[in-house]
């Protein structure tokens, strides 16, 4: 749900509500503290909590503040990636046996062997850098940005490809014109040594990353962004860049258009909607069963 009311919840009674993200998970915690049929509370985060913690902006600080305090008292929270299980595990105070873990659903993902285009591999005909998501700060693409010089610098003819619009698309053009770079919108036509890169340094997850396996294309992240790792199989369907200098994301661009991404479709299917749907029903299962004993009165 996006923002759970208590006079919402009286007037439902659900068994279970699942808060989509903080506000809505702090929103359900606190109206079940004030209703008159609790449900049990499953909490989804998406996004790294310590990230946000130093934010710039009072709201995100605050909200990221009143989840480590207050996500020990849901039922269940999920996470999308190991990495950020692990936080609300140690950060927030819950128990790993309720800190779960269900992989997002990728809704255009598809069988990589029936859509997967020609790959021309390695760098003689230059790369295509496909920068991952908008072009907003959460996904660093100024980052990516600088990798690509550095890959000019190397004698390797690159293009640049940024999705239309976003809060630092002027700032982005600006940038890859200083350093040389052909920069286009992107079309949805990659090309044959096309490589997706996310520049962030955190993320909970990374589904561009995903994406681009069920195209075949291989992708890079910044390691040290720790969520991207369950978006990438390292040397299958990308790289994970040791740092997010220009040089490691270089490096990590140069490995990944060597590959072939095949043989995965085991792999993404954990990303499809049914898959990620059954996971999420074991988790409000899970939580209802922990909310339920809470509720028992010992005879």
């Amino acid at each position: 749900v996006p923002a759970p009311t208590t006079a919402r919840l009286d007037a439902v009674a659900p068994r279970a509500v699942v808060g989509a993200g903080t506000a809505a998970a702090l929103a359900a915690l606190a109206a079940r503290e004030l209703t008159t049929r609790p449900p049990a509370v499953v909490a989804s985060e998406h996004a790294s909590l310590v990230a946000r913690r130093r934010s710039r902006v009072p709201a995100v600080r605050i909200g990221a503040l009143q989840a480590r305090r207050r996500y020990r008292s849901a039922d269940v929270v999920i996470a999308s990636s190991h990495a950020l299980a692990a936080e609300i595990n140690a950060g927030c105070g819950v128990p790993a046996s309720r800190s779960l873990i269900v992989p997002p659903p990728v809704a255009d993902v598809v069988s990589v062997e029936g859509v997967r285009a020609a790959r021309a591999a390695g760098t003689a005909r230059g790369l295509t850098v496909v920068v991952a998501g908008d072009l907003s700060a959460a996904n660093d693409p100024l980052r990516v940005v600088a990798a690509a010089g550095e890959l000019d610098r190397r004698g390797i003819a690159v293009e640049l490809v940024v999705r239309p619009g976003g809060a630092l698309s002027e700032t982005v053009r600006r940038a890859a014109v200083s350093h040389g770079l052909a920069i286009r919108a992107d079309d949805g036509a990659w090309g044959p040594s096309a490589v997706v890169v996310l520049g962030a340094t955190s993320a909970g997850f990374g589904a561009e990353l995903v994406r681009a396996a069920a195209r075949g294309v291989p992708a890079v992240a910044v390691s040290t962004a720790l969520g991207v790792a369950d978006a990438i199989v390292p040397g299958v369907t990308g790289e994970l860049a040791v740092a997010g200098d220009a040089v490691a994301l270089a490096d990590a661009i140069v490995a990944a258009s060597h590959l072939e991404v095949a043989g995965v479709d085991d792999w993404l299917a954990r990303f499809a909607p049914a898959s990620s749907a059954r996971l999420l029903l074991r988790a409000v299962d899970l939580a209802v069963a922990h909310a339920d004993a809470g509720r028992a009165v010992p005879v």
